[in-house]
């Protein structure tokens, strides 16, 4: 077995957490030849290599500003999940031979200068960019895990079904129990 499947698999089989709940075992990554991936899949990977790094980048900022321990749990929590699915997905995409850009999307930064660019408190604002920006998420990784033409890709993509509702009822439990634009702590 060569370096890349055994660091997948240790990364997603081997008791690692995404938010807090366990992953499920998958099937062994089978490798893909360079240019034999279906194109949605190709694009699934790169548009969720994006979503990781602009959530990364965005919620390592934020969890310095924020102001409430709610909202800075939530980012806490963020960091942790998007890092664990990082990991795991540059290396399902070595195994597919698929080249990520793993860097932020200028779109994304331009949403984090804004959200943080706000005199005051980015705590709401924050919940609720994750809760909406989770929405998005999810509904991007069910259509890659009902129908990815790619048995790694869904399994992928199912894990991190898990993690995103996980931090879709944090962010919605925490905007539920806003006072007067301010989250509460937790």
């Amino acid at each position: 077995m060569n370096i890349v499947k055994t660091q997948l698999y240790a990364m997603l089989f081997a008791g690692a957490t995404f938010a807090g709940g366990a992953i499920a075992q998958l099937p062994k990554a089978q490798e893909v030849p360079a240019g034999q991936m279906a194109s949605a899949d190709v694009d699934f990977l790169k548009t969720a290599d994006a979503a990781n790094m602009d959530q990364l980048m965005l919620a390592k900022r934020a969890a310095s500003r924020a102001k409430s321990g709610g909202a800075h749990s939530l980012a806490d929590n963020v960091v942790h999940s998007y890092s664990k699915a990082d990991d795991a997905l540059r290396l399902l995409a070595g195994t597919k031979h698929v080249d990520l850009a793993h860097r932020p999307t200028q779109k994304g930064g331009d949403e984090a200068d804004a959200l943080l660019d706000r005199k005051g408190s980015i705590d709401t604002a924050y919940v609720e960019y994750v809760s909406h920006n989770t929405e998005d998420l999810i509904a991007m990784y069910e259509t890659a895990r009902d129908h990815s033409s790619d048995a790694d890709v869904r399994g992928y993509a199912d894990i991190m079904l898990g993690a995103l509702r996980d931090l879709q009822r944090q962010s919605g439990d925490l905007l539920s129990r806003s006072n007067g634009g301010a989250v509460p702590g937790q």
